[in-house]
């Protein structure tokens, strides 16, 4: 049965709003809702961090010009399903919606609860019922949900550093954020008066890689493989911690 001319069209058009990247690239996504040490952002462009390591050093692995490309979360989905991205890394399956590849797990890293030295102690999640608790907005915070359902009290930032931000002025008494970010902003504040009170959920993180990548999924997934066993995933991991 022939192709209407108007269906022709659409196609075309649609492809046409469609960014693609050059030949050679390899295109990652970089979340615009990360903080060191994942992502640096200099005027809405990846600037540094852990992505941008990783990413480099990936790029470099399979021959081709990394390319990052700036998205909130709620970007991430149609940028990968549509194959104007290669991947997204250090993510996890449950935080993000559509239907990808995954690689080898790959960043060890940890959900942790965090709270001022002055701070009620936590044995378990369940202290966090119905108390006021420190979150990013469009994450997802699976364990906790499971634990306390409808007496889990979110209070949306649109970064982890603003949540602690927001907990050392007592906006909220507890903050979620993950073990690296945590370290790394100890780091870098000595100053800073937060302590881990609860560590909820260890893990590592994968790079979800589009059906629809220019880049075949085992050449990344082969390359990343080569840079763990080697140690430079665990090098770039240790610059920020």
């Amino acid at each position: 049965m022939p192709v209407r001319l108007p269906a022709l069209m659409s196609a075309a058009l649609l492809a046409c709003a469609l960014p693609t990247a050059a030949a050679g690239e390899l295109v990652m996504v970089a979340p615009q809702e990360s903080t060191m040490p994942l992502a640096r952002f200099e005027h809405g462009v990846l600037a540094g961090g852990m992505l941008k390591d990783v990413g480099d050093a990936l790029a470099q692995r399979l021959g081709r010009q990394p390319s990052y490309v700036a998205a909130f979360n709620k970007e991430v989905k149609p940028l990968l399903s549509d194959g104007r991205a290669d991947l997204l890394c250090h993510v996890m399956p449950a935080w993000i919606d559509g239907d990808y590849q995954w690689t080898s797990p790959l960043f060890p890293d940890a959900e942790v609860i965090a709270g001022q030295r002055d701070a009620k102690p936590l044995a378990s999640l369940k202290d966090l019922r119905d108390k006021r608790v420190g979150t990013v907005v469009h994450y997802r915070y699976t364990r906790i949900s499971q634990v306390l359902g409808p007496h889990f009290m979110r209070v949306d930032a649109p970064t982890m550093e603003l949540n602690l931000q927001a907990m050392v002025k007592g906006t909220v008494p507890y903050t979620i954020l993950s073990e690296t970010t945590l370290a790394y902003l100890r780091r870098n504040n000595t100053a800073l008066t937060v302590q881990t009170q609860l560590v909820f959920a260890a893990f590592k993180t994968h790079c979800a890689v589009s059906r629809k990548s220019r880049v075949p999924f085992l050449d990344i997934n082969n390359a990343l493989d080569d840079m763990a066993r080697e140690g430079m995933i665990d090098q770039i991991v240790a610059r920020y911690r």
